[in-house]
């Protein structure tokens, strides 16, 4: 979706806005971050609420805003951005749903939620 006003143009893509400004003299191009870690912390949040048994509360006790959301038992973040890249969850006698939220993660690459006992949540 694109826009303009007053000779300023907005180009939104999903995670980033780019805002591009052009006069006479020059065109000066700003990224801004639309999504932060913040995000990733409320997804990530949203999908535990999803859970209904966690058999070692691995995430009951680590799981938590007190708690660096790059400290989270399975997350890994990329070190540039402080963003979630990966989730390795698997092996942990999770029962529960995956919650949509979890497509709010816009720099995740690999997901492992393999031998725990997880159903797709139909909201």
């Amino acid at each position: 979706m694109n826009s303009q006003l007053n000779g300023v143009h907005f180009l939104f893509v999903p995670t980033v806005l780019v805002l591009l400004y052009f006069s006479m003299a020059r065109t000066t191009i700003a990224v801004v971050e639309v999504h932060n870690i913040n995000t990733d912390q409320s997804s990530l949040l949203a999908f535990k609420d999803n859970i209904s048994y966690d058999a070692n509360d691995f995430l009951a006790k680590n799981w938590s805003v007190e708690t660096p959301i790059c400290n989270w038992y399975g997350v890994t973040c990329d070190s540039s951005h402080l963003r979630v890249t990966s989730l390795n969850l698997s092996h942990m006698g999770l029962v529960g749903t995956i919650s949509p939220h979890l497509g709010n993660l816009s720099f995740l690459r690999k997901l492992d939620l393999s031998n725990n006992s997880f159903q797709f949540s139909s909201k």
